[in-house]
């Protein structure tokens, strides 16, 4: 399982939601493309929406970083190393934000 993180500024939240639908729309693979999240949630440093799969795979990859336009994404493995996940095992499109590793269990 791997979750990735869609960053985007409040200002852009119409552009945000646009990427949402063409995900939702163009990928078959995401198991879900949940809502805008447009505050601080858990260990982000912006507000993001977020994507979940069963598994990662390059042309995913370079098709998100493809359409992402600016915004910064993190992709990352689930495990019960939390931490781990979201620093040492994440792949960055974009800007690297990193996160608020004290909200992460180690």
């Amino acid at each position: 399982m791997y979750h990735v993180h869609v960053y985007f500024p409040l200002q852009r939240q119409a552009e945000a939601q646009a990427l949402s639908d063409t995900i939702r729309q163009e990928r078959a693979d995401v198991l879900c493309v949940f809502p805008l999240v447009c505050k601080l949630v858990g260990p982000h440093k912006m507000p993001m929406f977020e994507i979940h799969l069963a598994s990662i795979s390059d042309e995913f990859v370079a098709w998100l970083d493809k359409i992402r336009g600016e915004f910064s994404v993190l992709i990352h493995p689930v495990s019960d190393e939390e931490l781990r996940d979201h620093t040492e095992r994440a792949i960055w499109l974009g800007r690297e934000l990193g996160v608020f590793e004290e909200k992460l269990e180690a």
